[in-house]
């Protein structure tokens, strides 16, 4: 799974930015999720004299101090909107952690960062981390689960972390913007991209994980059971022509977006940056073109 990600180091310092793949450490982070038996709540503070006679009626001890008071038996006002929702927490301590799934260009928006005139507002998507022992670490490492995310070691990380993609839950975005500071690390560049490409086959079947899988499937079929080395080698062509669309869409085009939002602000001009970009689109272009010729004729080579 981590072929080509060589060595490291795999994090370094939060930015000045939240962006994907950042991983929070803070006590709100926890994985929250809604089932059938969600209910709007009403209530509110319940006044400091009364509190330890409920708490009696819960059977906990309680101090004369002010206390939240939620149910379903209550009316619920509109401008609260509380609900009773499920939640996952961990027993070992009370900051959690997880990384932020939104892309940088949600976030960026979402957080205002850079936004001149935008309000903080929205929300992002996180996904939850678990900690598991070393052999189930490496079980995840050697055969990938779309759902499960192994994270490198880093001393800044808990041993064993995984992000649990098949949880993912929002964090309103006023309160990430609150507490960016408690980031334990960004992901580099190679690592941010490993982990775009395992989300995007978790969420959509999409992306080089998706494809690298459905390519051996084509080899099994052309090797009618066990795929033959050269039945391999035909649909890595094939993976090779998607890991180069994959590129053109998710880095040029995505500098291309960045480098209109920097002209749109008056940061650049576009005369000095358009060149640049349409040498690189184009040259990927003709890179397309080649490996997909290449990859068409050694499949139509199979038929004969």
């Amino acid at each position: 799974m981590f072929e080509d990600l060589g060595e490291g180091p795999h994090y370094e310092p939060p930015g000045e930015h939240v962006a994907f793949g950042d991983v929070f450490h803070s006590a709100f982070m926890r994985d929250v999720f809604v089932r059938s038996d969600c209910e709007l709540l009403g209530g509110g503070p319940l006044p400091p004299t009364l509190a330890p006679r409920v708490a009696r009626w819960m059977n906990h001890q309680l101090d004369e101090r002010g206390i939240d008071l939620y149910s379903p038996a209550f009316t619920a006002k509109p401008d609260t909107r509380w609900a009773l929702a499920h939640a996952a927490f961990k027993p070992d301590g009370l900051a959690l952690h997880a990384v932020l799934i939104s892309d940088s260009c949600l976030a960026s928006t979402a957080l205002a960062q850079g936004r001149v005139g935008r309000s903080v507002a929205g929300r992002l998507l996180f996904a939850p981390l678990s900690f598991v022992d070393e052999q189930k670490w490496s079980e995840l490492v050697e055969k990938e689960d779309f759902g499960r995310f192994p994270l490198p070691p880093d001393e800044r990380l808990p041993d064993g972390s995984v992000a649990e993609l098949a949880c993912c839950f929002m964090a309103d975005a006023r309160d990430v913007k609150e507490h960016a500071a408690e980031r334990a690390v960004s992901m580099r560049p190679a690592l941010g991209e490993e982990l775009e490409a395992h989300w995007s086959a978790y969420a959509t079947r999409r992306g080089p994980r998706a494809y690298e899988r459905n390519a051996l499937k084509l080899a099994v079929l052309l090797s009618n059971g066990e795929p033959s080395e050269h039945a391999v080698a035909v649909t890595d062509q094939l993976a090779g022509v998607l890991d180069c669309t994959w590129v053109l869409e998710g880095r040029d085009l995505e500098d291309i977006s960045e480098a209109e939002e920097a002209v749109r602000h008056g940061e650049r001009q576009a005369a000095d940056l358009t060149p640049a970009l349409v040498r690189r689109v184009s040259g990927r272009l003709r890179e397309l073109s080649a490996l997909a010729m290449a990859a068409a004729d050694a499949l139509e080579r199979t038929e004969k």
